[in-house]
């Protein structure tokens, strides 16, 4: 129990003074004090705390899809392909524009019975640049847990093979 309530304290004095860290590189301008900047932004709310891809943002596509991944300064990453590069919404499921949270060595996907949706609200394909909005509930299968995510994102992205 004593290993357990210390391996506790370790991790809330370390993400304590993570954020301590991250607001020091955002006041000495290491670190944008948003999230993101224009064509290189994903952010997200899950199950209420916010979410931002402040590590890397990387978004590739093959000319028909776009494969979006952010990931957090804490390793916390946030992977969404939306697979058609058009418009307007399209429902977010297992077997299509999917979505993988992963956290703390955890994995959350959609399942079929409870499919989200993804809204590309602006797409330039000269420019290789896309934004949208998404909301989806993704759950961890071995755990039974879920997160909920909603969020948006803006990026540009590089043509990939």
């Amino acid at each position: 129990m004593k290993q357990l309530a210390y391996l506790a304290l370790a991790s809330i004095v370390l993400s304590s003074c993570l954020k301590d860290t991250e607001e020091l590189a955002q006041d000495t301008g290491l670190l944008p004090s948003g999230c993101g900047s224009n064509g290189a932004r994903v952010q997200a709310s899950v199950d209420g705390s916010s979410y931002c891809a402040s590590a890397q943002v990387l978004a590739t596509s093959d000319g028909q899809s776009v494969i979006v991944t952010g990931v957090g300064l804490t390793g916390t990453t946030l992977i969404i392909q939306i697979d058609s590069l058009a418009t307007g919404t399209q429902p977010m499921t297992e077997a299509s524009n999917g979505l993988l949270y992963m956290e703390n060595g955890s994995s959350f996907t959609i399942m079929p019975d409870q499919p989200g949706s993804i809204s590309v609200t602006q797409l330039d394909t000269a420019a290789h640049s896309i934004k949208a909005t998404f909301d989806a509930t993704a759950h961890n299968e071995m755990s039974g847990g879920s997160r909920a995510i909603a969020g948006s994102l803006d990026v540009q992205w590089t043509d990939g093979e």
